[in-house]
C-alpha cells in the first residue's frame, strides 16, 4: 500500500474551506453547542485567511502563536 503524499498548502486550504462549508449553516440545539459552532467557524476562517496570506507571502506567522524568537 502506498503512502499518501503530504497535503499541499492549496489542498489544506480546500480542506479547511470544506470543513467551514459543512458547518456554515448548522445551528446548535443548545447555546453551548451554538457557541461552539460559531467558534469553530471563526477558527476555520482564521486559519484559511492566514494560510492564504502565507501563500501570498504576506505573513510567516500563525495567528496568536508567538514567534519562537520573541522574548
Amino acid at each position: 500500500m502506498s503512502e499518501k503524499p503530504p497535503l499541499s498548502d492549496s489542498e489544506i486550504y480546500d480542506a479547511l474551506h470544506n470543513a467551514w462549508l459543512m458547518l456554515a449553516s448548522e445551528a446548535g440545539a443548545t447555546e453551548f453547542g451554538n457557541n461552539t459552532l460559531k467558534a469553530a467557524r471563526l477558527s476555520l476562517f482564521t486559519l484559511q485567511m492566514t494560510l492564504m496570506m502565507k501563500m501570498e507571502g504576506a505573513t510567516d506567522q500563525m495567528p496568536s502563536v508567538p514567534s519562537p524568537h520573541s522574548d
